[in-house]
């Protein structure tokens, strides 16, 4: 048997995502910041509360709105 080129393979990529801040993430869930931990729980995303009480979590890139122009 021969041995395929390795173009033939296809790489998975995973789902893009970003990184956003407590002021991000409220605005993106819009709700208001003193809310924003008990949305992230209600739907399952994890999260990250740092020493300064800010909240950090991932979100899928697809799901941003893209800037209005």
């Amino acid at each position: 048997m021969r041995k395929l080129s390795g173009r033939s393979h296809r790489r998975i990529r995973p789902a893009s995502k970003k990184i956003l801040s407590s002021k991000e993430l409220a605005l993106h869930f819009g709700v208001e910041i003193k809310y924003l931990e008990n949305r992230l729980n209600e739907q399952n995303i994890p999260f990250h509360k740092d020493s300064n009480g800010e909240l950090w979590a991932s979100i899928l890139a697809t799901s941003l709105a893209t800037p209005a122009s």
